[in-house]
């Protein structure tokens, strides 16, 4: 139970990993990103999610980019490590290692693959938070782990020591809210997919988005979703999600996540990278297609006009 170990709210990055041609770990982009992310307002990130190809990192790359992360933004903002994975004994080895390279935190996301059922997803948790004594937000995303924790389940988690928080990704925005009313005087309650619904869930009262596509392709633009929100601009909020979400269904309509994310950084100038097997880059046509749909949008003309 957070207790208050934690104050984190705010639009939190899942950031990408770009690597080179080779697969290799570009750390340059992946510093520069963060920096970016951060001096455009987000405030706090999380390395080696979904969104940065964690299932495609070695424990040692992973830790790797914690101690980058940390190096580059760790005294502005709070920098989370994704440790989750399938061995107990392996997740708590990372979050401990996490840790002492200075992560405040870490996201980890139930046991995938191993259909796990609900007492060894509360014990997993209750032995990396005895071990390793380092806040956790937990990661709810069912369509990628086969488990999805539900309110009455956050209920029972939040009752663990170091569980501090959760990122609720569940597709049904009635169980997010269910998990916010249940859980929300116990725990910080962050919403994903911001994309497609931060700002109802910031209306709703959330402590905040782990956020994916908004900021790293929109910038400031899309971070600034959430402090439109939590400033009651309605109308502004408003529009501004529906300028995401158009964006976000252009850009997954190419490749397999993050890969239509990446290129459209790349188009943009911004650090994306590419990715790393077995996900493709996308082609020169789909490259084009997507350029020319960031245009009818506006955002890649507007990147354009202000780089002149």
């Amino acid at each position: 139970m957070n207790n208050g170990k934690v104050n984190w709210t705010g639009n939190f990055p899942a950031v990408v990993t770009p690597f080179a041609k080779d697969g290799a770990i570009d750390d340059k982009k992946f510093v520069e990103n963060i920096e970016l992310l951060v001096s455009e307002g987000a405030d706090g990130v999380i390395v080696s999610g979904s969104n940065g190809e964690s299932w495609a990192l070695e424990s040692n790359e992973r830790l790797h980019l914690f101690k980058l992360a940390v190096a580059a933004v760790g005294k502005k903002v709070p920098v989370l490590g994704g440790t989750g994975g399938i061995i107990t004994k392996r997740v708590i080895e990372l979050t401990q290692a996490a840790k002492a390279a200075g992560c405040v935190g870490a996201m980890i996301m139930p046991p995938y693959y191993a259909m796990v059922n609900r007492k060894e997803v509360a014990a997993h948790y209750k032995a990396i938070s005895d071990a390793a004594k380092l806040p956790i937000l937990l990661y709810n995303s069912p369509g990628a782990t086969g488990v999805n924790i539900t309110a009455d389940i956050c209920e029972e988690l939040a009752q663990i020591e170091y569980v501090v928080a959760i990122k609720q990704s569940v597709p049904d925005f009635i169980e997010f809210e269910n998990t916010l009313m249940r859980c929300g005087e116990m725990i910080r309650v962050f919403t994903g997919n911001s994309g497609k619904r931060g700002f109802a869930a910031g209306l709703l009262g959330c402590a905040g988005f782990v956020s994916s596509e908004d900021p790293h392709v929109m910038g400031r633009d899309g971070i600034e979703l959430w402090d439109l929100c939590v400033a009651g601009k309605v109308a502004e909020a408003r529009t501004r999600q529906m300028t995401i979400l158009a964006m976000k269904n252009l850009v997954g309509k190419f490749g397999t996540a993050p890969a239509g994310m990446k290129a459209a950084m790349n188009l943009l100038g911004r650090p994306g990278g590419h990715v790393r097997a077995p996900l493709l880059d996308l082609t020169t046509a789909e490259i084009d297609q997507l350029a020319a749909g960031l245009s009818a949008l506006g955002l890649l003309g507007a990147k354009l006009a202000a780089a002149e």
